[in-house]
Parts: structure tokens; C-alpha cells; sequence
């Protein structure tokens, strides 16, 4: 059986989601952004721009936090490999502890400078994500409240045990 590309990409997406996680136990949301670079004369640089940001439950409000190791570099590098012949610009990457995925490759867009790419727009809607999209966030935790997966929560039993137990 061969996998199809799609289910290729979903395998290195969970490979990032589960490294971006891997330090944060308490994590709700995790995003991340790769943006592809060029030199001054406009040629494709050699390297890329990655920014990640794991949102996480902890005593009661969400904290942005950051993954700060290299395990993920393989999965970016997969899915380049994957998409050499997709000309995006930027890979877009939000993923929700309750298995919600939105994976984007951005084409319309120009390459970002090498000089000055920290400085990036996209990079501060990334940096700053949690004040940026509050409500959105909001919504995540009342569903995974709802659903009995924030964690620190204790897990709602469900069904008859439940029913019996007093934790439906």
C-alpha cells in the first residue's frame, strides 16, 4: 500500500505537533511558521525562518509559551522535500489539543528579505498570537472545558458509570 501525499504531510504534521508539545504537557494550541527567504539580488536564500508558539492551560489562563529545540527541523525539512515543487512562501501551522489541524502554504506572497525577517509582519502575528487572537483562544478552551481534555481538568466520566458515579 502506498501513502498518498496528503497522508504523508499529515504524518510530518503530527511529527512537528508532538516535538512543538513534547516540553509542554499543558499545551492547548501550538503554532508554527516557516517562512522562506531570498538574498538582495533575489535569489532563494539557503535557509528559512521557523517561529513556533504552544499556548498552554496552567493555574487557570492560558501562557504563551516557546518549543526551543531542533527536534522538529526533520519534519520542516520532509515537507519541503515533499512540496519541492509547490513555490510557497510560507507554511502556516496551527494544531488544537483536541486533534483540530489547519495547515497552510502560502503561493501569493513574495520570499521575505534575509536582512531584516525577524522583523516580519507574519512573525509578530506568531510571536504575538495570544493577544492577537484572544477570542479564538477563548472559544478552544471552552470547548476542551466542555469536553473534559483542558488540561489539569478532571475527566468527566461518561455514560452509565458516570451517570452512577455522580460525574456525568
Amino acid at each position: 500500500m502506498r501513502m498518498s501525499d496528503s497522508e504523508l504531510l499529515d504524518l510530518q504534521v503530527e511529527a512537528i505537533v508532538s516535538v512543538l508539545t513534547s516540553d509542554h504537557p499543558q499545551w492547548i494550541r501550538a503554532v508554527a511558521w516557516v517562512g522562506r527567504l531570498q538574498n538582495d539580488d533575489g535569489s532563494p536564500a539557503e535557509g528559512d525562518i521557523y517561529l513556533n508558539r504552544v499556548l498552554c492551560w496552567k493555574d487557570g489562563v492560558v501562557v504563551p509559551e516557546y518549543f526551543t529545540g531542533f527536534g522538529d527541523y526533520d519534519a520542516y525539512r520532509a515537507i519541503s522535500q515533499m512540496t519541492s515543487d509547490v513555490d510557497w512562501t510560507q507554511f502556516r501551522l496551527v494544531a488544537d489539543r483536541d486533534g483540530g489541524r489547519q495547515v497552510e502554504f502560502v503561493t501569493d506572497e513574495p520570499r521575505r528579505q534575509v536582512e531584516g525577517s525577524a522583523t516580519d509582519p507574519y512573525w509578530h502575528q506568531v510571536d504575538d498570537y495570544l493577544e492577537l487572537n484572544r477570542e479564538e483562544v477563548d472559544a478552544l478552551v471552552e470547548r476542551l472545558r466542555a469536553s473534559g481534555d483542558l488540561p489539569g481538568q478532571k475527566k468527566r466520566r461518561r455514560g452509565i458509570l458516570g451517570l452512577l458515579s455522580g460525574g456525568a
